[in-house]
């Protein structure tokens, strides 16, 4: 008999509940299955919604369920008015909790979303993305972390910028090093090969002098002479240039060093047309510095002086004008050139800032410059007007005392004064040790004239030979030869007749390295500079006979 408010059997009111509860369970299970391959093309952001809303689905799905079942077994009827409140309140209840649960999962989804992409572009080097607005609870708490994780990230790249900027100039200062070591082994080849012939161009130039009474032959001679002491000078002024050594400080005249350096740029100055102007007065005091270094200072500047000017007029001039005022000597490098702009003169002593074309500048010389000086303790400035010239302005402090050389005297070229013949002096017997056949010849002469005998040695063991067959009373030994070099045979001579160590003079057309230096200082010996003056040569050797 059917139940007239249901319409149904009392069989289908037993077996009702339990089919409903079969068929939902049926369906929640059925939904994992189902979603599981959606969850793996959609990622992280369903999978985040599946956790949270399918539990929250099932809630709302099973207690209509549920109070359907409820209602059609018990039916509303039988429910007084407080009972039905109190259901209504529930459904009404779980309603807002719901739809207050699906809004915390949109806005945790879209916080979600909205920190992947702030990841994705701090992954790829944009730090700027960073949280405005901090809420008050666990998602602010995420994204102040994110915002310091972010500035600590930034910190350590620009750290880390710097630190790949200072080994960057670190490297191009030392390839600039090493380039200047190449060139100034070279030189030092260049000088050695070149100075030999000058001392004999120098040497008969002289002895045809000496003898010469014609005088247009004299005046061709003198400028043979001259000609080969400016080769001289141009040569030992690049071998100073690119020698590599540490900081020779002592007292220096620096109108001698803007001196050398006019005369080794000399002639790119005269071929680019440039007028170079000197208004130095006489009498500046003295500066505490290393002469190579502040060469090197003048070189860079006057250098970019010349392309300046070259690349802006057929003709120019660069004035240099120096001057002690306030414990300082101030130098004064103007040219007439294109200028700085305003914005560039802050940049300028920067290291690999360059205005010049692309290879045509490194960007080192002026920091370089601006390093020398400021080790020297003083002052470098430039003040420029575009379309009128540069004006560099270096100031280095007046020498407070005498500065000792880390070198001694017996390491300079000798400049003997007094160079007549002393009495007693004539008629030794003089040993020369050279492997140029005409620097030996040369020195025959020059020491015959003066009425010494003179017998010739090829090499270091050809004059071990003589030594031992005969009497000298001065060597005259040249410091690098083939085979035995200068210093073995001294040591030889030690040995063999350590009486005659004590007067042999060396001579070198090579720059003079340290491990000699050191040799020259313990046996207190003198070295004398190929090329030469004759006057030079047979003063020298003066000398050592008359202290003998």
């Amino acid at each position: 008999m059917k139940n007239c408010r249901t319409g149904s059997t009392p069989s289908d009111r037993s077996s009702g509940p339990r089919a409903i509860l079969d068929i939902v369970t049926s369906r929640a299970r059925s939904i994992p299955t189902a979603n599981r391959g959606l969850r793996a093309r959609r990622g992280l952001r369903f999978g985040v919604k599946t956790k949270v809303l399918i539990p929250l689905l099932l809630n709302l799905a099973l207690v209509p369920a549920i109070f359907g079942i409820f209602l059609g077994n018990v039916g509303l009827g039988t429910l007084d008015a407080s009972q039905r409140e109190l259901a209504a309140a529930i459904v009404a209840c779980l309603l807002v909790s719901a739809i207050s649960v699906g809004l915390l999962v949109q806005a945790l989804a879209r916080f979600l979303r909205e920190l992947r992409d702030k990841m994705d572009a701090v992954s790829l080097g944009n730090f700027s993305r960073c949280f405005t607005r901090l809420a008050n609870d666990e998602c602010g708490d995420v994204a102040e972390a994110f915002n310091h994780m972010t500035a600590c990230l930034l910190r350590s790249r620009v750290a880390l910028e710097k630190a790949a900027e200072s080994l960057a100039d670190t490297q191009a200062q030392l390839m600039q090093s090493e380039k200047l070591s190449g060139v100034g082994q070279f030189v030092s080849g260049v000088a050695h090969e070149l100075n030999n012939p000058l001392t004999i161009v120098i040497g008969f130039s002289d002895l045809l002098l000496e003898t010469q009474t014609d005088e247009k032959i004299r005046t061709r001679l003198e400028m043979i002479t001259k000609s080969a002491h400016r080769c001289h000078r141009i040569v030992e002024n690049l071998l100073g240039f690119a020698r590599q050594q540490p900081p020779d400080r002592r007292q220096i005249q620096i109108v001698g060093v803007i001196d050398e350096v006019l005369e080794l740029m000399a002639y790119d100055l005269k071929t680019s047309n440039i007028e170079v102007v000197q208004d130095i007065p006489k009498g500046l005091p003295p500066i505490t510095a290393d002469a190579h270094q502040i060469q090197q200072v003048f070189v860079n500047i006057v250098g970019n002086a010349r392309q300046a000017i070259q690349a802006f007029r057929p003709h120019g001039r660069i004035v240099v004008r120096a001057r002690a005022r306030a414990g300082y000597v101030r130098v004064e490098i103007a040219d007439d050139g294109p200028g700085i702009k305003p914005e560039d003169i802050r940049r300028i002593f920067d290291p690999f800032f360059t205005t010049k074309p692309v290879g045509k500048g490194t960007g080192l010389g002026l920091s370089l410059v601006f390093q020398i000086i400021h080790e020297h303790a003083g002052h470098i400035d430039v003040v420029s007007e575009v379309g009128s010239g540069a004006t560099f302005i270096l100031e280095f402090p007046i020498a407070a005392e005498p500065a000792h050389s880390r070198r001694e005297a017996v390491l300079m070229p000798v400049r003997p004064l007094g160079l007549d013949r002393r009495p007693g002096t004539s008629g030794k017997m003089i040993l020369v040790v050279d492997d140029e056949e005409w620097i030996r010849t040369l020195a025959r002469e020059l020491l015959g004239d003066h009425g010494h005998a003179v017998e010739l040695a090829p090499s270091g063991e050809a004059a071990v030979a003589a030594i031992r067959s005969r009497k000298f009373d001065a060597i005259v030994c040249d410091w690098k030869m083939p085979g035995m070099s200068g210093i073995e045979f001294y040591e030889r001579l030690l040995e063999d007749r350590p009486e005659l160590a004590e007067h042999v003079l060396f001579m070198s057309g090579d720059s003079i390295d340290e491990k000699f230096q050191a040799f020259l200082r313990r046996h207190e010996r003198k070295c004398l500079a190929k090329p030469f003056p004759i006057e030079e040569f047979r003063g020298a050797v003066e000398q050592m006979l008359f202290a003998a």
